[in-house]
């Protein structure tokens, strides 16, 4: 099941924010790798919407809930 991304006008932010926010996601898929569990790719365009930051870091659980349907 995928569940939309709404996007929201934002302000851009700059490359150095977007590497900062790209290399806390990869940290995030390696710590799960190292515990056995793989991304799921529909949750992919979640990631990619805080790397653009057009989503802030407290948004990335409640839609990755939601895509898995946790909550």
């Amino acid at each position: 099941m995928a569940v939309a991304v709404a996007r929201k006008p934002v302000s851009p932010i700059s490359e150095t924010e977007k590497e900062r926010r790209r290399r806390i996601v990869r940290r995030a898929f390696r710590s799960n790798a190292m515990e056995g569990l793989r991304p799921n790719p529909d949750c992919q365009p979640v990631f990619d919407a805080y790397i653009a930051g057009e989503i802030e870091f407290d948004e990335l659980g409640p839609r990755i809930d939601a895509i898995l349907a946790l909550r």
